[in-house]
């Protein structure tokens, strides 16, 4: 009795209970057989918390938190979006990061109805972002994929004269990045420094409109911020791309334990010294060797160690 009682159950799970279950579970065996058989099938490393974490294990080897999946990727009509699909059973999580084709991608769109796939949106990253974050163990730099485009199409408006003004911004960019434990903090005292890795100087971005429901379901999804360009300050690291590094390293000592940080600075006092010496063959630069060697608004005068 057992043993037919075994093959109706197997039966049972295999095609349904009802009529319904039997074409769901035909459908998901279709989908699945037909993606893996795409070209558009593709394997990705995903990101889920958006940041990216990275060791040696044991054999020597560098390792990260990704976790593999097989999804399929079709084209969309802009270039630089793509429409993702998983297999059945499977989900893709919003707001996750994914790596594919040697780019980053965000999910910033997820539908809902996932009874027989999960469908998304991922746009394609451009730029990795760099702050310093006011950790419960002090402060640590964190540093997450993301992509900016031009925020001119933000409009804002300025009442003058008892009339309703519409001006557009043209100093503004738009920033998408994954909600997470650390880009949740940010708020309207947040400041960036965003430009292409190349340039000499970075240019600097208030946070001015930190809107963080818009995009975002049961904890998961994407912030979709709006900067406004300023001034940058003497605090701002244009080596490294952050801002107000030196508000919480004054040191310009990041990430090394004191043996080596001692070493560096002797280095630092040799190199300084040197430049006593040429500055007394030239008269007038012992004062400013010495201005560069303090802590000053100066980026040039400060070294700094990851």
């Amino acid at each position: 009795m057992g043993g037919i009682w075994d093959t109706y159950e197997s039966r049972v799970l295999v095609r349904g209970q009802n009529v319904r279950g039997d074409t769901l579970t035909r459908e998901k065996l279709r989908v699945s057989h037909m993606l893996r058989d795409s070209l558009s099938f593709h394997p990705i490393s995903v990101y889920e918390d958006g940041f990216i974490t990275t060791w040696i294990n044991n054999e020597g080897d560098e390792e990260d938190n990704s976790v593999k999946q097989d999804v399929a990727i079709i084209n969309s009509d802009n270039l630089n979006e793509k429409y993702v699909y998983s297999l059945p059973d499977q989900d893709i999580i919003l707001g996750s990061i994914f790596f594919w084709a040697d780019n980053y991608w965000i999910v910033y769109e997820k539908d809902a109805n996932r009874e027989v796939y999960t469908r998304a949106k991922a746009i394609q990253c451009n730029y990795l972002l760099r702050w310093v974050h006011p950790g419960a163990n002090g402060p640590e730099i964190r540093e997450q994929w993301c992509q900016i485009e031009d925020g001119t199409k933000y409009m804002t408006g300025e009442l003058e004269d008892r009339n309703f003004v519409v001006t557009r911004g043209d100093a503004r960019i738009a920033m998408t990045i994954t909600r997470n434990e650390y880009t949740v903090k940010f708020n309207r005292k947040s400041r960036f420094l965003v430009d292409d890795t190349g340039s000499d100087y970075y240019l600097s971005f208030d946070l001015s409109k930190p809107l963080k429901v818009g995009h975002t379901y049961n904890g998961r999804g994407v912030f979709k911020y709006v900067l406004s360009e300023s001034n940058s300050t003497p605090f701002d690291n244009m080596e490294l791309g952050i801002a107000d590094y030196y508000m919480f390293f004054p040191d310009g000592v990041h990430g090394v334990d004191e043996e080596e940080n001692n070493e560096s600075g002797n280095g630092a006092g040799e190199n300084n010294n040197e430049g006593n010496d040429n500055g007394e063959n030239n008269a007038g630069s012992n004062d400013n060797s010495e201005n560069n060697a303090g802590s000053g608004a100066g980026d040039n005068g400060k070294k700094v160690w990851l």
